[in-house]
């Protein structure tokens, strides 16, 4: 049978993905072949495959992981042995529109090496990777600037390799395949400024679409927003792009591009995300790259994520049913919340190993509650004081990760979670999860943050988009949803993050606190899902935004300031609550009046106090 068309797949531990990515293209008539290469994931992805029987459907599972360079060398060549015309490549974590394909065919013939436009699956209307117009300053960040710079909607010279890309067998007889040594980032560049020096015909289809989890660490902005750098919290990652992105300038744009490279480099470690470590993990890298030395990455392959992945050779992705998992709840003067939570928690159909209870301020009531439920492993912090959510939920976690608990799932006790919802976290075994929120009624209520944005400082409130602004009902989700952040009801962190990121901060007292710590989380690598089938109802609705002028208010003023200084990622965001505050102050007579004003100066003094993370946060040695 001749193969006209076969998709090329790249997977490394990232299964409920990989599954969503082959149900998708098996609905699509215009492709003859399905070719998947395994990088020795370890989350069962080899299993599953095995047991499928769609004779248009074939894998490898390679002996070792090859990194996504590896994986497309393999894949690339596989399609051209097998004769196929048109090799259709992209990674797991990616999925085309269902005319995806169809779309990029219309122009078959015209282009050598072509694609979609790739979204942010997040924000479809945004362009997930920036687009700069070869030999221009004209930059595309989203969907409707990349169709005013298309003629006929076709953007020439320009495609974003690897994600729903078509690549010609001609191509690849006259180029070859993917450069396999580089394991990961710069292979697809490398490969297009290869066609290219060829006189490959390229191009980007703008009506076509291929969406792709949103990329926020990449284009960090420097030097007041002139340019930007390509940071990533991994050192796997930032040592494979900084070698690399040596040797593809080297190699096809010389001296000169590859300094200013190194000078930018060394100006983002420097003065932006200063770090010295950084720096000379950086220096490495390049020396390695003149050397052409494609060895060193591995290295971190025992500690740090593969593409996508940071659970990769650490925490990995599937069953975690026999984990030990320890419930932190705090609680203050709510005994009959408090009783409807523990009667949840005994009806889990995985039980909690423990649960850690921090009582805020005991009452009678409460301490009833809490004696009645003999059939629970509880344990019972009094703490003498009310240390807010923040306190109580950083004492509790320090409990847990003290006592040895392989996993932490954290909630208030205004919220009772599904009869299935702990077993479904521990089914996805992902190293950060949460639960998602309906209210009473059955209504989707997930305020959870899909884009929480610290890089616009035209943005006042940075959360952009929630789970419920995007999805009309929890079974319309994904199995799983990527987000920045999420709150504390129903969070689930397993010990490795622990152990790398610390304990929330008890400064924030209440609010943000746990926006806090996802930051943090995100900063080391780790990805936050939501998962759909670990449901929780809360039983209260949300009326933040009604108290600004109150003590309330204070603390939600102080809290987003302080995020803002901390984690801030240019100097306009981090002057944004200064903004804030004048246009409070200003509109004060039209809106609460001088308390809010005054609750605004007072919180943004006391942001500044806190603008570093509390010592406590972090774990001592």
């Amino acid at each position: 049978m001749s193969i006209d068309v076969a998709a090329v797949v790249v997977t490394f531990n990232r299964l409920d993905l990989l599954k969503r990515l082959v149900e998708r293209l098996r609905g699509i008539d215009s492709l003859d072949r399905i070719l998947i290469v395994d990088n020795a994931s370890t989350d069962g992805t080899g299993q599953w495959l095995a047991t499928l029987t769609d004779e248009h459907l074939s894998f490898r599972v390679l002996p070792r992981n090859l990194g996504g360079a590896g994986g497309f060398a393999e894949g690339l060549n596989w399609a051209h042995d097998l004769g196929a015309q048109l090799a259709w490549m992209m990674d797991d974590d990616g999925i085309p529109t269902p005319h995806c394909l169809d779309q990029l065919l219309e122009h078959r013939g015209a282009f050598d090496f072509w694609g979609p436009a790739v979204l942010a699956e997040q924000r479809p209307q945004e362009l997930c990777f920036p687009i700069r117009l070869p030999g221009t300053t004209t930059i595309a960040r989203n969907l409707e600037q990349l169709e005013k710079v298309s003629h006929d909607g076709i953007v020439n010279d320009v495609v974003i390799p690897f994600n729903g890309v078509l690549v010609t067998r001609e191509l690849v007889d006259r180029i070859g395949t993917v450069r396999a040594e580089f394991f990961i980032w710069g292979d697809d560049v490398e490969y297009l400024w290869r066609a290219r020096a060829a006189g490959a015909r390229v191009a980007t289809v703008v009506g076509a679409h291929f969406l792709h989890p949103a990329t926020d660490d990449l284009g960090t902005p420097m030097m007041r927003g002139l340019t930007t750098y390509n940071h990533s919290p991994s050192d796997l990652k930032h040592y494979c792009m900084a070698r690399n992105n040596t040797v593809n300038l080297l190699t096809h744009h010389g001296w000169l591009h590859a300094a200013a490279f190194w000078a930018k480099t060394a100006w983002f470690y420097t003065f932006v995300r200063p770090s010295a470590r950084r720096i000379a993990l950086s220096a490495q890298a390049i020396i390695d790259g003149l050397r052409r030395d494609f060895g060193g990455h591995e290295r971190f392959l025992s500690s740090a994520g593969t593409p996508g992945s940071r659970a990769a050779g650490a925490v990995q992705l599937g069953d975690a049913t026999n984990d030990r998992v320890a419930v932190v709840i705090v609680t203050y003067q709510r005994a009959e919340l408090l009783d409807e939570l523990l009667t949840a928690l005994a009806a889990q159909t995985r039980p909690a190993d423990t649960i850690y209870v921090v009582d805020n301020s005991p009452d009678d009531a409460s301490l009833a509650v809490l004696a009645r439920h003999t059939e629970l492993p509880l344990v019972v912090d009094h703490t003498g004081e009310n240390l807010g959510g923040a306190g109580g939920f950083h004492r509790g976690l320090k409990a847990a990760h003290r006592d040895g608990h392989d996993r932490v799932w954290m909630m208030d006790d205004d919220v009772v979670p599904d009869s299935g919802a702990l077993a479904a976290l521990l089914a996805d075994g992902g190293p950060l999860l949460a639960c998602v929120r309906e209210n009473r009624a059955g209504e989707l209520v997930e305020k959870a943050a899909v884009e929480f944005d610290l890089r616009n400082p035209v943005h006042l409130r940075p959360k952009r988009a929630t789970i419920d602004s995007i999805y009309s009902t929890r079974e319309s989700m994904p199995e799983r949803v990527p987000v920045d952040n999420a709150a504390f009801e129903g969070f689930m962190v397993h010990r490795q993050v622990i152990e790398e990121i610390g304990y929330p901060d008890p400064s924030y007292f209440i609010f943000y606190d746990d926006c806090d710590y996802a930051i943090r989380a995100r900063k080391a690598g780790y990805q936050l899902y939501m998962v759909r089938d670990s449901a929780l109802v809360r039983q209260f609705e949300f009326v933040q935004d009604q108290d600004l002028s109150s003590w309330k208010g204070f603390y939600m003023y102080r809290n987003l300031f302080a995020v803002h200084f901390r984690y801030g990622e240019n100097l306009a965001v981090k002057l944004k609550p200064f903004v804030i505050t004048a246009g409070v102050v200003a509109l004060s007579p039209l809106r609460n009046g001088m308390a809010e004003a005054k609750n605004v100066l007072k919180a943004l003094r006391d942001a500044l106090r806190i603008r570093k993370l509390d010592p406590r946060a972090r774990i001592q040695s």
